[in-house]
């Protein structure tokens, strides 16, 4: 988990206008860093995570900034599949989450913290 938040952790995102090119971008890091991963990774019926790294890690990306219910809801579908071991958000702007989801590892990769991205 520490090598992907690494990894995430690099970005330098400029203005982006689409979540397609923010995750276009976040492939791009994990791919530098050689993480393997599966892109829209079907967990179940009706729950797809945007990236499915390798060791069971999912990594959900979001433009600005998300309800916290509604997100909450989609990482709890996340963390409730057997092979999630752990849960990423990457989100453009900070979001508030529990260190654990479904009693799994949560973390937050928050691009406004990150020096040069612009919101």
């Amino acid at each position: 988990m520490e090598e992907i938040i690494s990894a995430l952790g690099a970005l330098r995102i400029p203005l982006v206008t689409d979540e397609y090119q923010l995750q276009a971008l976040v492939g791009e890091a994990l791919g530098r860093e050689g993480i393997a991963f599966e892109k829209e990774a079907r967990l179940a019926p009706r729950c797809r995570v945007d990236f499915l790294c390798a060791g069971g890690i999912a990594v959900e990306v979001k433009r600005g900034k998300p309800p916290r219910g509604r997100l909450l809801e989609q990482l709890r579908r996340y963390a409730a599949q057997e092979g999630v071991r752990a849960v990423i958000l990457v989100v453009e702007r900070t979001a508030d989450l529990p260190r654990t989801v479904m009693g799994k590892p949560c973390a937050v990769v928050a691009l406004n913290r990150l020096w040069g991205v612009a919101v």
